[in-house]
């Protein structure tokens, strides 16, 4: 007894149509273990998609990928970013209320 599957590859953007027979005997678990592997190894899928990103750019890079910020893993670009200003208003808020209310004790209140 004979049974075909088709399964898709998901190792690749592409849908790939992978016809797979596995015949139902003696060996059935082995069959089905091996017609179930990955046909690329890791290196080879990476290498396949490289080669598919360099044919859909016509072999340039993408330009958003890149930026002078950054040098490999370590920023480069300038110090001040969302977190340096939310961590310096919540620091001058208090302290500004703190000033005036020193400044102004005996002739607003108190």
């Amino acid at each position: 007894m004979k049974q075909t599957k088709k399964g898709f590859s998901r190792r690749s953007k592409k849908i790939e149509e992978r016809p797979q027979t596995v015949e139902y005997g003696n060996d059935w678990y082995t069959q089905t273990r091996e017609a179930a592997k990955p046909r690329r190894t890791a290196s080879e899928e990476m290498e396949y998609r490289r080669q598919a990103n360099l044919e859909a750019n016509n072999g340039k890079d993408r330009k958003d990928l890149y930026t002078d910020n950054w040098d490999g893993d370590v920023y480069k670009g300038s110090p001040v970013n969302i977190l340096t200003i939310l961590a310096a208003v919540s620091i001058l808020v208090p302290v500004a209320g703190l000033v005036f209310a020193y400044q102004t004790y005996g002739v607003l209140w108190g």
